[in-house]
């Protein structure tokens, strides 16, 4: 009773004006808040539907300006009707609004919109993104967490009696206990990405992008193409070997996916050597196709593998003396992360095409893709160790907004003369 009064009192005390010049915002219970902002301040609109308010029309509204909190939009309206984003829109194009009570008389009368280009993903490529996703790894990590918690709450005694009755079932029965976990688990990874992005499409309107997706609760989300810094094209190593990528807007903006990246998805799935010309219609910036990148020296592979054997011995080395035999198990970290090493060295590369730097880096087994327009940079380094000047390597570092922070990108164990020289480039302005 206490929450649902709390929350009629808020609701209560919210109100809202969309004005001729700003839309005008009063909230608080105890601290009076009143929030105006100009039309031409908004930068981003992001709506969210959950399928039971698709009947009564109504739907929660985010509005970000460019002086937003680091980890909330300026405005949030959590329930209105669907005609007050119209309407907000309708001011936003400078128009004045009319007086209509309906959401279609209200679109009829907006100014009608140059729709430059539309995408929506097909139930199979939906499919091969479930499917190709590593997201099985959390949702397993999640149920041994869960696991443990169960575990404190269920007495020793049940716990010991279960544990012996495993022990003596057969090989063949422990394998398919297994394997149905694994099964469950990815099942739970594959229906989590089918949800949320299901029916997902992507539209170019004049200078703006408009994403949607989601099947229980439909997420909308519209941006201008000129808050956009950099193109990122990710692939974990099963889409690798599977030839398809998908591509992320590094934004200017908070208005990202549910984790709160401030990554903007555009396209989930979309296959290698169509990436450019299904991005270059929403994105004119965009490269038209894909370009034969620089590759690392097989030399330079040592330093990441030397890297990352190391950081596997403090895993390792306490295993070793605290486990003994047992923690011999443990050397297959130091496997795995020779591995990533090499993986991470194998997927360095880097070119300057026109006026873009494209950037290419690889952690966790998963690469991925920066193409960034040289104004889009916000600073950048050349970095060289006491050690490096006598191996001649060095690292350049870029940095580029993201969000209301900074996304760093950096390319490891360069030819210093490579390193100068896209220094060099970077600092023509």
């Amino acid at each position: 009773m206490l929450i649902i009064l709390w929350h009629t009192i808020r609701y209560l005390c919210l109100t809202f004006e969309i004005g001729k010049d700003m839309l005008t915002i009063n909230s608080g219970i105890l601290v009076k808040r009143h929030s105006h902002i100009p039309y031409t301040r908004i930068q981003t609109i992001q709506h969210t539907q959950w399928f039971f308010l698709v009947p009564f029309h109504l739907e929660k509204l985010q509005i970000e300006t460019a002086g937003h909190d680091d980890h909330s939009p300026e405005a949030v309206l959590p329930i209105v009707n669907e005609r007050i984003r119209t309407e907000i829109e309708y001011q936003r194009n400078g128009d004045s609004a009319p007086a209509a009570d309906s959401t279609d008389h209200l679109a009829k009368q907006l100014k009608p919109s140059v729709q430059q280009a539309e995408y929506e993903i097909n139930s199979h490529e939906l499919t091969v993104f479930a499917l190709t996703s590593l997201g099985v790894f959390p949702i397993i990590g999640a149920g041994f967490a869960v696991y443990g918690k169960i575990q404190e709450a269920i007495p020793q005694k049940l716990i010991d009696s279960l544990t012996a009755k495993l022990i003596h079932q057969s090989a063949v029965i422990l394998g398919v206990i297994g394997l149905l976990i694994v099964i469950i688990n990815i099942a739970g990874s594959y229906l989590t990405i089918i949800q949320k992005y299901y029916k997902f499409r992507l539209n170019s309107t004049n200078t703006q992008l408009n994403t949607e997706q989601g099947l229980f609760q439909r997420n909308s989300v519209t941006i201008p193409i000129a808050r956009i810094q950099a193109l990122r094209i990710k692939q974990n190593v099963i889409r690798q070997w599977c030839h398809i990528s998908t591509v992320q807007a590094l934004a200017a903006s908070s208005a990202g996916d549910d984790e709160k990246s401030n990554d903007l998805m555009i396209l989930p799935v979309v296959k290698n050597d169509q990436v450019f010309a299904t991005l270059q219609p929403f994105v004119s910036w965009a490269p038209t196709q894909f370009s034969e990148l620089n590759r690392l020296a097989r030399g330079s592979y040592w330093y990441f593998i030397r890297n990352a054997s190391l950081i596997s011995l403090v895993i390792v080395l306490p295993c070793l003396y605290f486990f003994k035999i047992w923690g011999l198990l443990s050397l297959l970290v130091v496997i795995i992360t020779i591995l990533m090493g090499w993986y991470s060295a194998a997927n360095t590369d880097w070119k300057i095409v026109n006026d873009q730097l494209i950037l290419q880096d690889g952690h966790f087994f998963t690469r991925s893709q920066y193409v960034i327009p040289h104004k889009n940079i916000q600073s950048f380094l050349f970095v060289q160790s006491i050690w490096m000047t006598h191996t001649k390597l060095a690292h350049v570092r870029v940095n580029v907004r993201h969000g209301n922070g900074n996304q760093l990108i950096e390319i490891r164990y360069l030819p210093e003369a490579v390193g100068r020289q896209i220094f060099d480039w970077l600092k023509i302005r």
